[in-house]
C-alpha cells in the first residue's frame, strides 16, 4: 500500500500536459470518497443518538446534526483529532512517520505543513499512547527480563539561563562526567515472556526500592519471575513475586539498543518528554506492520473534552 508521502511525491513528478487529467481524477476520487463518508451510519458523540442528518462541511468534513440534542459534529467530534484541519490520511501518516523515527521536519516538509504543526500533532499521538498505557499498565506476566537503561538528560529546545547548573550541549556531545551521574535520566525496562514491554524513567540515578515498587509493584503477581542483574532494590518485590538473579537478559539489552538507536536518530529528546517516547518505544518494539492502525485507531478513539 502506498502512503501520502509517496502519492504527494509522484504527483511532483507528473509532466504538466497530465496535470488537468491527475486533478479530475483525483476529485472523482475524493467526491467518491465523501459519498462513502457520508452512507455510513453516524452516532452522535453527545448523546448517543442515532438520528443525524448530514449538514455541511467543516474544514473540509463532514458535518452532522443531531436530531434528538441538536448538536452539530464531525467524525473527529470529541477525540484528539477534532479542530484539526488535517484529514484522517494525513494523521496516519504523522503516525507512520512517528513510529519510524522520521524527523518532525522532513514530516513537516514532505507533508506540506508547518513545523509547528507537526510537532502538536506528533505530541498528541505520543500523549494518547502513554495515557493508554497509564489507565492500562502492562502486566508483567510469566518470566520477564528486568533492569534499567540510562539515557543523557536533555532540555533540547531550551533557552538557559545565566545561572543554569550546567552549560548548553551541541547535539552529539557526551556527558561532563565519567559513569552514571546526575546528568543521565534512569529507564526502567522489562520485556514480558509474551513479547511486551514496559519502560518508565524516573530519576537521575539508579532507581531506589520505592522506585521500583512505584513502576513494578503493581504490574506483577505471584506466577512472575523477574529475572535482574543482581540490583538489591529488586528485592523489594519479593512479596508479591519470585525475583532471581542471572546475567542472561539479552531481550531486555536489545530492547535498551531499540530505545538509545531510536533517541540518536532523533537527536535526542527533551527529558520532560521522555516518558511520552518511552510510551512509543514499548508500543512499537518488535511489532509489526498494523502498529501504525491500532495507534491511528487509537487517536481517533481518545477523548478530549467536547467544545461545540
Amino acid at each position: 500500500m502506498g502512503t501520502l508521502v509517496e502519492i504527494i511525491a509522484l504527483v511532483k513528478e507528473i509532466p504538466e500536459a497530465y496535470l488537468e487529467e491527475t486533478l479530475s481524477k483525483v476529485k472523482e476520487i475524493k467526491e467518491k470518497a465523501k459519498s462513502e463518508e457520508s452512507s455510513g451510519d453516524t452516532t452522535c458523540p453527545i448523546c448517543n443518538s442515532q438520528k443525524t442528518n448530514r449538514n455541511g462541511r467543516t474544514n473540509n468534513k463532514q458535518t452532522y446534526l443531531c436530531q434528538n440534542c441538536k448538536k452539530r459534529f464531525t467524525q473527529t467530534s470529541g477525540t484528539i483529532m477534532q479542530g484539526s484541519h488535517s484529514s484522517p490520511t494525513v494523521w496516519k501518516q504523522v503516525i507512520a512517520d512517528t513510529v519510524a523515527g522520521v524527523p518532525i521536519d522532513e514530516t513537516a516538509d514532505s507533508l506540506e505543513l508547518h513545523h509547528e504543526t507537526v510537532f502538536n500533532m506528533r505530541h498528541k499521538i505520543l500523549y494518547c499512547i502513554e495515557q493508554s498505557l497509564i489507565a492500562n499498565p502492562t502486566p508483567l506476566t510469566g518470566t520477564c527480563e528486568t533492569d534499567e537503561t540510562y539515557v543523557l538528560e536533555s532540555e533540547k529546545g531550551r533557552k538557559f539561563p545565566d545561572n543554569h547548573h550546567r552549560k548548553p550541549r551541541k547535539h552529539g556531545a557526551k556527558a561532563s562526567k565519567p559513569g552514571i551521574s546526575n546528568e543521565y535520566v534512569c529507564v526502567c525496562t522489562s520485556v514480558t515472556g509474551a513479547g511486551e514491554q514496559v519502560a518508565v524513567s524516573v530519576n537521575r540515578a539508579s532507581p531506589d526500592s520505592q522506585e521500583i515498587l512505584g513502576i513494578f509493584g503493581e504490574r506483577v503477581n505471584e506466577s512472575t519471575v523477574i529475572l535482574c542483574d543482581g540490583k538489591q532494590s529488586y528485592n523489594v518485590l519479593e512479596d508479591k513475586c519470585t525475583v532471581a538473579v542471572t546475567k542472561r537478559i539479552n531481550k531486555v539489552n536489545g530492547f535498551h539498543s531499540f530505545i538509545k538507536e531510536k533517541l540518536e536518530a532523533m537527536r535526542g529528546v527533551a527529558t520532560v518528554y521522555l516518558n511520552r517516547y518511552n510510551a512509543l518505544f514499548a508500543k512499537i518494539y518488535a511489532a509489526d506492520k498494523s502498529v501504525v492502525d491500532d495507534i491511528f485507531n487509537l487517536v481517533a478513539s481518545s477523548k478530549v473534552e467536547l467544545s461545540i
